[in-house]
């Protein structure tokens, strides 16, 4: 080769960055929203993402079959591009669970910031129970669902006021009165004594989400030796179903079964549980 001469190009190199750099800019996409931002095809986009699964840069999630970089890539392209550690973790533990071969769904959902959860993750991939739109994104409260109550029942104190301090600060109005009316001590109480958190019957999700049928849910918290990390659920149709009917296929030790194989591969990661307290 010439000093003049330019190098030649490696087209599949170049196809797979086009992919890792949509990832990286746009988050979670759709096969169709990558053929549309890198001008792929299908077949093509199918190998470059196959590849790139297999060197652990890229993971398609339960739910939806969307593509995100992994969270391994370590800070390299970003925080908002990569997958949340516990998402990556809990993945193939949520997809063993014996429940989910019941036909019983689970939710994964982690502590973000004080005062907020969000569903990470999920088995609600088709059926009534996975409707117009899954689950992704939303924001569990921290008071009414069973995410929120497994969660503030296995914090530490310190840790549990940080989130309850944001909760009064912008909280709505009905988990306002909760705290006024003095339910946080029964309810956490239950929910040691249960072994797991419930869903209040009249829980209510943010503006815009078509729950679709009534759900039941109950949930348990994920933890490891450094602290809560959030929590898993298993979700049934209560017009089909009844909770004692859930508990009797095994849903709880099923729940906590999963919760600890994850916390214990959040330990093997290194991952710390988030801590707000002061």
């Amino acid at each position: 080769m010439t000093e003049t001469s330019e190098p030649k190009r490696i087209r599949a190199l170049d196809r797979g960055l086009a992919v890792v750099e949509h990832l990286s800019n746009h988050g979670l996409s759709t096969l169709g929203s990558l053929r549309r931002g890198t001008g792929l095809s299908n077949a093509t986009l199918i190998r470059v993402l196959a590849t790139l699964q297999d060197r652990g840069w890229v993971r398609r999630n339960i739910v939806e079959g969307q593509y995100e970089l992994t969270h391994s890539l370590g800070a390299v392209l970003g925080e908002t591009a990569r997958a949340h550690p516990l998402a990556e973790i809990a993945a193939p533990v949520l997809l063993d669970m014996k429940s989910r071969q019941l036909g019983l769904p689970s939710d994964l959902c982690a502590i973000l910031e004080p005062g907020r959860l969000e569903v990470i993750e999920s088995t609600r991939i088709r059926g009534p129970m996975a409707p117009a739109r899954t689950g992704l994104g939303i924001r569990p409260s921290l008071v009414f669902s069973a995410h929120g109550r497994a969660i503030l029942s296995a914090l530490a104190e310190a840790e549990r006021a940080a989130h309850l301090d944001i909760l009064r600060a912008r909280g709505k109005r009905k988990e306002l009165q909760w705290l006024e009316n003095g339910r946080i001590g029964p309810d956490l109480a239950q929910v040691q004594r249960l072994g797991y958190g419930w869903r209040d019957d009249d829980y209510w999700v943010e503006v815009g989400f078509d729950p679709g049928p009534a759900l039941g849910a109950i949930a348990v918290p994920i933890t490891s030796k450094s602290g809560v990390h959030g929590s898993v659920s298993v979700l049934w149709l209560s017009d089909d179903m009844t909770l004692d009917e859930v508990l009797g296929l095994g849903a709880l030790d099923d729940m906590t079964r999963a919760a600890n194989r994850i916390g214990r591969a959040l330990e093997a990661a290194g991952q710390q549980a988030p801590r707000f307290a002061k």
